[in-house]
């Protein structure tokens, strides 16, 4: 695909603020067949979330692009700097040839509270009493994880080497690292939990075990295996960076070497966990 793009202007909108918000430093880019937009959300208050989504002239800006990811999209994005939106392009269309124009549209959402997860099935004064109260926490639990993974593979496979020549590339990568940490820190603190609230208010077996295998596989085949293996590279590019290696050209060849066979793997696994989570998040909705 050859892709002469031209980024006209970036309309930034934040709708049902209160005032004082705004989208800032808006950077485009043109990565291979991705486009990545950089912006920042500024003057936010506390606790504040936002639902973003990326258009484009392409279609007059007429709906929103749907094969996106990174920190910066969805209905779960926080204020601050360095938020960023992946579009992989040629999932949405054919090329990209052209010159052409983006939107970043953000809305001011209320933010869920956190249920304590502290809280036992057996409790009296149980928040978490059905499940109907059980079900959306775990399938946003589960999806964030997903999200969080995805966000972390693209970091590697689009910052990866840049991050040996610029700080700006090893912040973004050390903060998607840092994003995932937490998605995996909570599903798997949340872990037992979870199981328990599906054993004990779905009564089925088969569920149980189904989603006991889901869990097995986002925290052991993939965390385990394919994303601790990819984060070891890190460490590579620190080093690099603060030139505790002296054969800095060698160790850059063989870190794109291992990054381009890591990340088809990491790839593979996201998709088969996705696979299997919305199997089972379909099944305990229907049930």
């Amino acid at each position: 695909m050859y892709a002469r793009i031209l980024f006209l202007c970036f309309f930034t909108s934040i709708a049902l603020t209160g005032k004082g918000q705004q989208i800032t430093n808006v950077i485009p880019q043109a990565v291979g067949d991705k486009i990545i937009v950089h912006y920042d959300i500024e003057d936010t208050k506390e606790n504040q979330v936002f639902e973003v989504a990326l258009y484009s002239s392409y279609d007059n800006f007429l709906k929103s692009i749907l094969s996106v990811s990174g920190n910066g999209v969805g209905n779960q994005v926080t204020g601050g700097s360095e938020r960023v939106i992946i579009w992989d392009v040629l999932k949405d269309l054919n090329e990209l040839n052209g010159e052409f124009s983006f939107e970043v549209r953000a809305m001011v959402k209320t933010r869920v509270i956190e249920i304590n997860s502290t809280t036992t099935v057996a409790s009296r004064n149980l928040a978490i009493a059905s499940k109907d109260d059980a079900y959306p926490i775990i399938a946003s639990t589960l999806t964030d994880f997903i999200n969080e993974a995805k966000d972390l593979k693209d970091a590697f496979q689009f910052l990866g080497i840049q991050a040996t020549e610029s700080r700006q590339a090893l912040a973004k990568l050390s903060d998607a690292l840092e994003q995932y940490n937490r998605a995996f820190e909570k599903l798997n603190k949340e872990r037992l939990t979870f199981e328990k609230y599906v054993s004990v208010f779905w009564h089925r077996d088969v569920l149980t075990l189904e989603f006991k295998n889901v869990m097995d596989y986002a925290l052991g085949d993939l965390h385990s295996v394919n994303i601790l293996t990819l984060n070891q590279k890190l460490s590579t590019i620190n080093d690099i960076v603060n030139a505790r290696i002296k054969r800095a050209g060698e160790a850059k060849r063989e870190l794109a070497k291992d990054i381009s066979e890591e990340i088809p793997r990491l790839d593979k696994q996201l998709l088969e966990l996705e696979r299997r989570t919305n199997r089972i998040l379909y099944n305990l909705s229907q049930d």
